[in-house]
């Protein structure tokens, strides 16, 4: 019965922190989002119906980032991955209203979800889970370099690509295969939008949504 207890009392601080998570990400996003188009000098763009937006999906973006951390047994990667769920939907956020990214958002957070997961995983002893996130991060990037060379991905899709593939460090079959589904429905369905309202197949449409979404769906599932 103790053991029951306290398992239960576990699942229960698990479920508050995912609230808070939750809190943190809708908070946060759409500053960050603000910040990102500052960088672009595109602030015109930060209309309330992006900012709530951001809000939501951030708020979605911090409970994964409790849900990964909870999937994981340590609460030293929730900084590093809040970080990382927060610009990465900041990023796709600008993407969808600017077609572009920017750069400067993405290496910050590049550099601050890395130093925040050597530091968590370090911690908790899981080195076999850092080796995978610079793996991932790796492989992310050359898979989205083989798309800006051949599928009209622009170069800011690679770093954000390389910041994505950073939170995968516990990512499960089924979760990379889940995203790997809904990137490609995302972006044929982009792809179709695009056609249907402009009928120019050179048109070019924003890939950070797809690529967010992919990467969150894949770090949570």
């Amino acid at each position: 019965m103790e053991l029951k207890g306290g398992h239960r009392r576990m699942n229960d601080m698990w479920m508050v922190a995912s609230v808070a998570g939750a809190v943190v990400g809708a908070t946060a996003t759409p500053w960050i989002t603000a910040h990102g188009l500052a960088q672009l000098a595109r602030l015109d763009a930060a209309r309330p119906g992006l900012a709530l937006a951001s809000a939501v999906v951030g708020g979605g973006a911090g409970a994964a980032a409790i849900v990964t951390s909870h999937r994981a047994g340590t609460w030293w990667l929730v900084p590093a991955l809040l970080v990382w769920g927060c610009a990465l939907v900041a990023a796709a956020s600008c993407d969808a209203v600017t077609q572009r990214i920017p750069t400067p958002l993405v290496r910050q957070a590049a550099v601050g979800t890395g130093v925040l997961l050597t530091v968590g995983f370090a911690v908790h002893g899981d080195w076999l889970g850092l080796l995978i996130s610079g793996l991932a991060a790796a492989a992310a990037g050359v898979v989205l370099l083989l798309c800006w060379r051949f599928a009209g991905a622009g170069f800011g899709d690679v770093r954000l690509a390389v910041l994505g593939g950073l939170g995968l460090g516990h990512a499960t079959h089924r979760g990379l295969l889940l995203a790997l589904a809904a990137f490609s429905l995302i972006t044929v369905t982009q792809a179709v939008i695009t056609l249907m309202r402009d009928g120019d197949r050179r048109d070019t449409f924003p890939y950070g949504p797809a690529l967010a979404a992919g990467f969150l769906l894949a770090a949570t599932l």
